[in-house]
């Protein structure tokens, strides 16, 4: 599990072999979900795949949390109004994304104005392939997770 299992908010990924029974099945991913939410995956590449995503996410959300809070430190926030200002931030996104039956790109586009702050800032996101370098961070994590489980 995540670290957001501390919180009720984790997510576990599982598959079973064949001599797991459909009632052990259950018994497992009720225990899981007392963590947060678990995910059924096909095969043993899924949980290593999702490692790379829900395992080491949060590390990538508090590693773009923290590039916030320091340039809002640098704009002259205090650190308690930094905080508040990163946090709520992300979560009042979080709780839109999870309200909207839209994509995350049609919620951008729905902040971002043409001409705008917000599209400034994308617009640099883009320019720098921040992308591309979430997405091979990603890969990073879960290229390590399958090197992990060959070792063992």
């Amino acid at each position: 599990p995540n670290l957001p299992a501390q919180v009720g908010k984790g997510v576990t990924s599982y598959t079973e072999s064949a001599e797991v029974s459909k009632v052990e099945l259950i018994m497992v991913r009720n225990l899981l979900d007392t963590t947060g939410e678990s995910i059924r995956v096909q095969n043993e590449n899924f949980i290593d795949a999702s490692t790379g995503i829900s395992g080491s996410g949060p590390a990538y959300v508090f590693y773009f949390m923290h590039s916030m809070m320091e340039a809002a430190l640098k704009m002259g926030f205090s650190p308690n109004d930094s905080k508040i200002l990163v946090s709520n931030t992300f979560e009042g996104a979080v709780e839109l994304f999870n309200q909207a039956n839209v994509s995350p790109q049609t919620l951008m586009d729905r902040v971002a104005s043409k001409g705008g702050t917000t599209r400034a800032a994308l617009d640099s996101l883009e320019d720098n392939n921040v992308n591309e370098l979430i997405k091979k961070a990603a890969y990073a994590a879960f290229d390590r997770a399958v090197e992990l489980g060959e070792q063992s």
